[in-house]
């Protein structure tokens, strides 16, 4: 018998464009037969412009999580911190892993933190600056986010892609990378449901 599963997908602007990716191209974040004896839903809560404190303090997620306790939560958050604040990355970083701690002691079983993905335009920082910020954060992340219900996750071929990812701003992905995030995220959420014994 199948087991009911909520992976919730817990992003900044870049889960507007993935959802209209995933809707508009056909896309399904169904289960399929990677996830076999599980029924894993997914549901995406995006923020534009949205830091690390702007998604903790708004009520939309508690209230999402008062209807529906997501076993899985994954975080794709932190980039317009380390790319618009002033704040140190450690400071970031550990509000970042704090309000991981928070999910989990309000009933998540397992949380995904995911790697802060460089931008390709840079505004308040210069290019050697704003990426060496995002390799300090994420450093911290894999650093603290490393047990049994707490997990780090490297979006992988984004740092060095031979593809164009991005569209014309330099920050939110175009066809291509949606379509990278979207397998990444799912490949997050599947390795998170072997960790609780969901997966296949």
């Amino acid at each position: 018998m199948a087991v009911t599963t909520l992976a919730l997908i817990l992003v900044d602007s870049h889960v507007c464009w993935l959802e209209r990716f995933v809707s508009s191209s056909g896309i399904s974040f169904g289960t399929g037969s990677s996830f076999v004896g599980t029924d894993c839903h997914f549901k995406f809560a995006g923020f534009r412009g949205g830091s690390v404190s702007s998604v903790r303090d708004d009520g939309a997620v508690d209230r999402l999580l008062d209807l529906q306790m997501p076993a899985i939560v994954v975080l794709c958050l932190g980039g317009n911190d380390v790319y618009g604040s002033p704040e140190s990355v450690l400071t970031v970083g550990m509000r970042l892993y704090e309000y991981a701690q928070s999910l989990l002691a309000r009933g998540v079983l397992h949380v995904v933190v995911c790697q802060i993905v460089r931008r390709q335009c840079v505004r308040r920082y210069s290019w050697e600056d704003g990426t060496q910020r995002v390799v300090d954060i994420n450093e911290f992340l894999k650093a603290v986010c490393d047990t049994e219900r707490l997990s780090f996750w490297y979006h992988r071929g984004f740092w060095q892609s031979q593809r164009n990812i991005f569209r014309g701003d330099g920050v939110h992905f175009n066809d291509l990378g949606n379509y990278k995030l979207w397998r990444s995220v799912k490949g997050a959420v599947f390795v998170a449901l072997k960790r609780l014994g969901l997966g296949r």
